[in-house]
């Protein structure tokens, strides 16, 4: 559904417990005519569902506004080049979308591969358009690390977009190749 121009999709596990609930307050009020269940049910379920679409909604008309400001400040970079000292950087990632999951609440995590290696990046809100497994991609967004563990990084997405090309990251960005140094016994 679209909401002045901004496209937002019920999750298919809340509108699940939505007709649940809905079916449950039926069911109880056929059986014992008593109308609180109506009185009480009915605005339940329209909060339900009403209340994570206005949450969809306002995260998705600030993004939308936040976007260009993020863009004109984010780094070009690749898998290879994320380290933890990054985190909370904006940057810019392209790549090749090899695995997409959490579709069902609307929080999709995709697995993308650049030339250099794979990162995750992960979204509140599925992208307009939808993303599906093969696309190139460019994802602005910020980079983040578990509390669990601090090596483990990955993109909180703002955007996503899909591209028809990668574009050069600039060469002072790359990383020098490692040394490789063995020692001799004798």
């Amino acid at each position: 559904m679209k909401i002045k121009g901004i496209t937002i999709r019920i999750p298919p596990i809340l509108l699940a417990a939505t007709v649940f609930f809905a079916a449950m307050c039926a069911m109880t009020f056929g059986s014992s005519k008593d109308p609180i269940y109506l009185y009480i049910g009915l605005p339940l379920c329209a909060v339900l569902i009403g209340f994570p679409l206005w949450i969809s909604y306002t995260s998705e008309k600030q993004i939308l506004r936040d976007a260009p400001k993020f863009h004109a400040h984010a780094k070009l970079i690749r898998a290879r080049q994320l380290s933890p000292t990054m985190k909370g950087n904006i940057v810019i990632i392209e790549g090749t979308v090899l695995k997409v999951t959490g579709l069902m609440m609307n929080k999709p995590s995709y697995l993308i591969e650049d030339p250099t290696g794979q990162v995750v990046a992960k979204r509140f809100a599925l992208p307009d358009p939808l993303i599906g497994v093969g696309a190139n991609i460019e994802v602005l967004g910020r980079v983040v690390g578990k509390a669990v563990s601090p090596s483990t990084l990955y993109i909180n997405a703002l955007t996503i977009k899909p591209i028809a090309a990668f574009r050069d990251v600039p060469e002072e960005g790359k990383p020098e190749p490692e040394k490789i140094r063995i020692k001799k016994l004798n």
